[in-house]
């Protein structure tokens, strides 16, 4: 039996030589068959196989970086720790020690075994990491939308030129602001981020629209209406300069909506301190020499301009006679001193301010000829609107029969009883009725009665002498 046990243990102590042999390479090294994070550690040291799995981590967490950009300008590089994603070194200490503890731990045979199993149950493990920050991709897009915000201006009319016929308004164009779309961006990168695609993204933005456009402005000062007149060749220059002397009153004036146009109130007064001339003037029927004769011109000038502007009419006055420079019916008259006034008024009744450009022109088929015109801009009308103005006569009045006799007491044109001179023929008069048309391209759509007015028919003048023969 001795003999027999000590064959046994001299067995026994040469497997154990045996194991001690086959276990000994591994005893400061990793065994095989083991993997971290796809890292094969197998015969590394515990140092060697923690400096790969950092420097594996480390390149796992630079393997994507994204450079947001916006017209040539990088705003931010963007990478995984940027975004939040770390990787904890205490993860790698964990799984390094569990597995050095599976052929490490026990005696030399449990520690065989282990090695052994591992042939055919490979030991891998992979630590996490954390998740993308949403929120801090957020504040650095927030963050670069403050930087790229930009607020948008609306157009504006800079100043009304009436003398400009061509280009009377001088305008400040829009700027369209510009906003980044954060929500977009943030679903672009973090897909970018999720499938590891590297590059460069570049920003998009989103247009603001400014409240105010040229286009619109340009609706709200179209070109309603031109009024124009004939000045008579008969005129003469102190005549024509009071036409000119009232419209550059008139010329520039902006009238709000709601607010109300008096031709008196802004000529002023007809008197050599404001500008005008001796020129004659028909008064009460008669030619007179008269401070500001002519003016009747420029009011009913711009009488016929404001109701083809669509205007509301507040107070007009025509004259007591037709008169050579417009259809009858469509005159208005005024008057300033400082017991008498006739006033001609409007309202801008439209959407909009209303601008006036006025003034005496040369007629484009004959130099020598001159107009007066004026032009009224505001909201445009619908499409294809013009409005203009038709009178008819719908009643001739005929004139007394009955001559009106004047006494000559200056002994200009007759001296006896029993002389005679014409002084006035006698003269027709007429009921006129006038009439706003609105046409719709060429196709008239409505008409409404203006005004009836009555030119009293006149009965012939005579002068009489007063001496008896």
């Amino acid at each position: 039996c001795v003999v027999v046990l000590a064959v046994y243990l001299g067995v026994d102590e040469l497997r154990k030589q045996r194991i001690a042999q086959e276990v000994a390479p591994y005893n400061g090294i990793f065994a095989d068959c083991i993997t971290i994070d796809g890292i094969s550690i197998s015969g590394m040291t515990p140092e060697e196989a923690l400096q790969a799995l950092t420097d594996n981590m480390k390149r796992r967490l630079d393997s994507w970086s994204l450079n947001v950009n916006y017209r040539g300008h990088t705003f931010v590089q963007l990478n995984y720790p940027v975004l939040g994603i770390t990787a904890s070194e205490q993860q790698l200490y964990d799984y390094l020690n569990e597995a050095w503890a599976l052929t490490h731990t026990g005696d030399l045979f449990a520690r065989k075994k282990a090695l052994d199993e591992r042939a055919e149950h490979p030991y891998e493990a992979y630590t996490t990491t954390s998740d993308i920050s949403e929120t801090y991709l957020e504040n650095y897009l927030n963050t670069i939308a403050d930087l790229m915000r930009q607020m948008p201006s609306d157009a504006a009319i800079l100043e009304f030129q009436p003398d400009n016929l061509n280009e009377p308004f001088l305008f400040q164009s829009e700027q369209y602001g510009v906003m980044l779309n954060v929500e977009e961006a943030r679903s672009e990168i973090l897909a970018r981020a999720a499938e590891g695609k590297s590059g460069d993204y570049e920003l998009t933005v989103e247009l603001i629209r400014p409240a105010v456009t040229r286009e619109d402005l340009q609706k709200q000062v179209k070109l309603l209406t031109v009024a124009q007149t004939s000045i008579s060749k008969r005129s003469d220059e102190d005549r024509n300069n009071n036409i000119r002397v009232a419209f550059s009153k008139i010329n520039g004036t902006k009238l709000n909506p709601g607010e109300e146009f008096s031709f008196n109130r802004i000529v002023g007064p007809r008197d050599y301190k404001n500008g005008f001339f001796d020129a004659k003037e028909y008064a009460y029927g008669d030619l007179v020499t008269g401070i500001g004769g002519g003016v009747c011109q420029a009011s009913t000038t711009m009488y016929q301009a404001a109701l083809m502007a669509n205007l509301t009419i507040t107070d007009r006055t025509a004259h007591s006679d037709p008169v050579d420079y417009t259809a009858k019916g469509l005159d208005a008259t005024v008057y300033y001193s400082r017991d008498r006034k006739i006033d001609l008024k409007f309202k801008n009744s439209l959407s909009g301010p209303i601008y006036i450009s006025a003034h005496v022109i040369q007629d484009g088929s004959n130099s020598k000829n001159l107009i007066s015109s004026i032009r009224i801009y505001g909201p445009e009308f619908a499409e294809d609107v013009v409005y203009r103005l038709r009178s008819e006569i719908v009643e001739t009045l005929l004139p007394d029969p009955n001559p009106v006799y004047r006494l000559d007491k200056d002994k200009k044109h007759v001296t006896y009883t029993d002389e005679v001179e014409q002084y006035k023929k006698p003269r027709e008069g007429y009921v006129v009725k006038s009439y706003l048309q609105k046409f719709v391209g060429s196709n008239l759509v409505d008409e409404k009665l203006i005004e009836t007015d009555t030119y009293k028919a006149k009965a012939a003048e005579y002068w009489k002498g007063i001496v008896q023969r």
